[in-house]
């Protein structure tokens, strides 16, 4: 393995660290040390080093026989997970207040904010500097028809997620369920369920990449 390869796994292994600290960390401090503050830096710092890296080694990141498409997938699914995982652990901490959000502001922590807009632009950035490899086509047929099922998948998901959503409405007693009812966690709901429609396609799109070299 490249030392390029290997940096990239030690970029991501501590993105990961740093993203469960951001989300599970303490409210407190923990040994004088504010966990979930330390692992949104750590986050922000092992973005920060993507992004260089792929700006300077771009085309050692990945083994060479990825084309463009199969490495934004790799990267999209990466940025995915760590999106939804911090949109629900958003929406499950702020479920347990007494009052339900009237707006936007009400619902979302502007730490939260930050984080989201910040890996947005972290992965639109990279999947710009991978499509920057000289004299190779970004999309081809094969590309397309492993987009095509990858798509269908999260059609698929998507489908039996909204059937689960309705037998958990008709089952439980609708007190319980007022203040994920609500128009604006409601609406905020619905966003997740895009966002793991997506996480599904990108899963899907991945392993059929790997399959397809199996």
């Amino acid at each position: 393995m490249r030392s390029v390869q290997r940096l990239a796994w030690v970029l991501l292994l501590v993105a990961l660290a740093g993203t469960l600290g951001a989300l599970f960390g303490p409210s407190g401090r923990w040994g004088g040390v504010d966990l979930g503050g330390t692992g949104a830096a750590v986050l922000m710092l092992a973005l920060g080093g993507a992004v260089w890296l792929f700006a300077v080694r771009r085309d050692q990141v990945f083994p060479e026989h990825m084309s463009v498409s199969e490495r934004r997938a790799w990267v999209g699914l990466a940025f995915i997970v760590v999106i939804l995982a911090s949109f629900a652990r958003q929406l499950w901490v702020l479920s347990g207040s007494a009052s339900i959000p009237e707006s936007i502001h009400g619902l979302f922590a502007h730490q939260f904010i930050q984080r989201l807009i910040t890996l947005i632009i972290a992965w639109s950035v990279i999947s710009s500097l991978i499509g920057r490899r000289a004299g190779e086509v970004e999309t081809d047929e094969r590309d397309l028809r492993l987009r095509h099922r990858a798509d269908r998948a999260g059609d698929w998901a998507f489908t039996l997620i909204v059937i689960a959503g309705i037998c958990v409405l008709a089952s439980i007693p609708a007190p319980l369920l007022a203040w994920w009812l609500s128009p604006i966690v409601l609406a905020n709901l619905l966003i997740g369920l895009l966002i793991a429609k997506t996480l599904v396609e990108h899963v899907a799109l991945a392993l059929a990449y790997r399959a397809g070299r199996a």
